[in-house]
């Protein structure tokens, strides 16, 4: 199960960053897609620490910095917020922070 957590989160935090540079090739000059870029990175990153719990903290941060930039970006994009995807997203993300304290810790 513990491995299986990792990869999902790496797995997320890949298509995540692999999403911020499609946007970033689209949008020369934004500074948004770089943040997503640089977030799912450190995501990736933060799975090496060996603190489990310090890893649960950072998770949280990047997750609601993830969450904070969709957001920005949806208001950007569409002019309005999608609810059912942003409540999805926050679901997905509450989830893998209950496995990652349930299995990890």
């Amino acid at each position: 199960m513990v491995i299986s957590i990792y990869v999902l989160i790496g797995f997320y935090a890949v298509l995540t960053g692999l999403a911020g540079v499609s946007q970033w090739k689209e949008s020369k000059n934004q500074v948004r897609p770089v943040l997503f870029v640089l977030i799912t990175i450190s995501m990736l990153v933060i799975l090496l620490i060996p603190d489990k719990r310090n890893m649960l903290l950072l998770l949280i941060v990047t997750f609601v910095m993830l969450h904070i930039l969709s957001m920005a970006e949806g208001i950007r994009t569409k002019g309005k917020l999608t609810y059912s995807h942003h409540l999805f997203r926050f679901l997905f993300h509450a989830l893998l922070l209950v496995l990652v304290y349930k299995f990890l810790i």
